[in-house]
């Protein structure tokens, strides 16, 4: 696979390296030297402009979707230009530049590029003994054309961005986080940054601000002192704040106007009947239904990563998760530590019946379908490359879930495109197929309407206008 060649290019300036307090005093200097890259291309067609033959790329007579109507727009041709979409209409009278590439759309389905909505671009990687670059193709491969980094190493992910800027046909466009923010000792000291104390917040955002970062990660041991702080100081710079929360309760964390729960087990786990057992979460309960209640009257998102549990809660009993299909393109490295972190894992869910364990993901699904139809933002993200949970691959498994889970497809499909967009306050650029967004493309063989796993049937990937290479 040529994407190989590549890690082992890259790999002598990309490192995912044991991130200190005394690390990112050193390295934010990269940001004040001018060093960082803006994410996103400003070149727009000027108006009156007329495309060039040579930049010009026609999708013919294609199905396009509508994520904001989700359904189909038959027979319509789609210009690019440069790294946007210039124009879209009827291919009977679409007016195809003269030398311009077409590609042939004819009973194909373009969607707009795929958007996973927790990723990690470093962490984990950095326990494989890899780097992100290893794994960022396998995103493009399987149409996703941005990941939202949820808690990495800050140089390392500038690096990742970089090399994603400069080289769109292979890696994803990346959205930087913060470091995991945890209280002390912090339970990941590769991704982890202690805050204890509410005074430290505004420093710390700015310097967040300063590596150009999106979103705030608070974590498992972060007070809500803390958190409260991290919250009003992220919104006041732009940011969205996220969470995977245990200490900091997140219905607190709600009133107190966080974006977006992280896992679904953050909001099950809250709501047990049992409070130390995990598999006593009963989603017919009033608790459950107060919880649901407090996220609509916010606002607040939720990010299930259904993937995550389904990796874990099976794998000791089941080889269709350890063996499935889409865990073979993922690089040995990565497989094998994998089965070492498994060995850990499995004594964790050993003892529980499966039975029970089944029971538990189908109350997780269950709670999915009744947030959905609450009216509660669904995000879709994956965790990857948490085990079993490959990049690029694991997304179209997390949508079929999503539909197992009670929302249609054409939801899940909007929801991992304009939804994540949304989410990531970048809707004005990508997430739908329309003039003036930059030209993240996928073009299925199936429909995805009729069949979510039709997303799968790929055909070519267009990320800022070109296409890419696939592994």
């Amino acid at each position: 696979m040529g994407w190989a060649v590549d890690r082992n290019k890259h790999r002598a300036y990309v490192h995912s390296m044991s991130f200190t307090r005394r690390d990112f005093m050193a390295a934010s200097g990269l940001a004040a030297a001018g060093l960082a890259v803006p994410l996103w291309p400003s070149r727009f067609l000027a108006a009156g402009e007329r495309p060039r033959a040579e930049d010009a790329l026609v999708i013919s007579n294609a199905s396009v979707f509508d994520a904001r109507t989700l359904q189909h727009r038959r027979g319509q041709s789609v210009l690019v230009r440069g790294d946007r979409i210039v124009a879209i209409g009827p291919a009977v009278s679409f007016a195809t530049p003269a030398g311009a590439r077409v590609i042939d759309g004819t009973g194909k389905f373009c969607i707009p590029g795929l958007i996973d909505a927790h990723v990690h671009t470093t962490h984990v990687l950095h326990a494989a003994g890899l780097t992100g670059d290893a794994v960022l193709p396998l995103y493009v491969h399987y149409g996703v054309t941005s990941v939202a980094s949820v808690g990495d190493q800050l140089p390392a992910q500038r690096f990742l961005q970089r090399m994603s800027d400069a080289e769109p046909t292979k890696y994803p466009r990346i959205f930087m986080s913060s470091p995991f923010i945890d209280g002390s000792p912090v339970r990941h000291p590769d991704t982890g940054w202690s805050l204890t104390d509410p005074a430290q917040v505004r420093a710390f955002v700015a310097q967040m601000k300063a590596w150009e970062v999106e979103t705030l990660k608070l974590y498992i041991g972060v007070t809500r002192e803390v958190g409260q702080r991290v919250i009003a100081e992220g919104h006041a710079q732009g940011m969205r704040v996220v969470g995977h929360l245990q200490r900091y309760h997140p219905l607190e964390a709600v009133a107190d106007g966080i974006d977006v729960l992280e896992h679904i087990y953050t909001v099950a786990d809250f709501v047990r009947e049992v409070p130390d057992d995990r598999y006593s979460f009963n989603p017919d309960s009033a608790a459950t239904q107060r919880f649901i209640e407090a996220l609509v009257k916010q606002g607040t998102a939720v990010d299930p990563t259904l993937m995550v549990f389904w990796g874990t809660l099976f794998f000791p009993d089941d080889l269709a998760v350890t063996e499935h299909p889409d865990n073979a393109i993922v690089p040995k490295r990565l497989h094998d530590w994998w089965r070492g972190d498994n060995l850990v894992r499995a004594e964790a869910v050993r003892g529980v019946p499966m039975a029970r364990r089944r029971k538990t993901f189908a109350d997780y699904q269950k709670l999915v379908g009744m947030l959905h139809r609450a009216g509660v933002p669904i995000l879709v993200g994956t965790d990857a490359p948490e085990p079993q949970v490959p990049p690029g691959a694991s997304l179209h498994h997390e949508m079929e879930l999503l539909v197992e889970s009670g929302m249609r497809p054409g939801e899940v499909l909007a929801a991992a495109t304009l939804g994540n967009a949304r989410a990531l306050k970048a809707d004005d650029r990508i997430g739908v197929v329309e003039p003036g967004r930059i030209a993240d493309l996928v073009l299925l063989d199936a429909d995805p309407l009729e069949r979510i796993t039709h997303t799968r049937r790929i055909s070519a990937v267009l990320r800022a206008g070109r296409l890419t290479t696939r592994v």
